[in-house]
């Protein structure tokens, strides 16, 4: 299981948070095609994928403005508990909770099980 609060820019107190119990592949961005949808001009359509690989979660980044943790841009990461993200420079903050007993349980594929469209 993994929940994605996002953050208040001056205070970093939730302003909404979202919970995905079984799911092997979450998608964020400004699109209404993501699952976790945010309005931000800096943030991609189809901004970042989290995989579930297993028995931990991995963030990868589409995003043209980058995705950042600690300052630092990142193509590819591992998810670590409490974990903050920004999307873009200046972007919005999401803070990543996981429970590692759940996530063993979440979904039935895993990332290596997907085929990419069009193949």
């Amino acid at each position: 299981m993994i929940t994605l609060a996002l953050l208040h820019p001056i205070g970093h107190k939730p302003l909404r948070t979202w919970t995905f119990d079984f799911e092997s592949i979450v998608r964020i961005g400004r699109s209404r095609k993501n699952d976790v949808v945010i309005a931000s001009a800096v943030v991609s359509r189809h901004h970042i994928e989290l995989w579930c690989n297993s028995t931990q979660w991995e963030i990868v980044n589409f995003g043209s403005n980058g995705t950042y943790v600690e300052g630092k841009r990142i193509d590819q990461v591992l998810v670590k508990d409490g974990m903050v993200i920004r999307l873009g420079t200046s972007g919005p903050q999401l803070l990543l909770q996981v429970d590692r007993a759940q996530t063993a349980l979440a979904g039935k594929k895993t990332r290596n099980d997907i085929i990419p469209s069009g193949t």
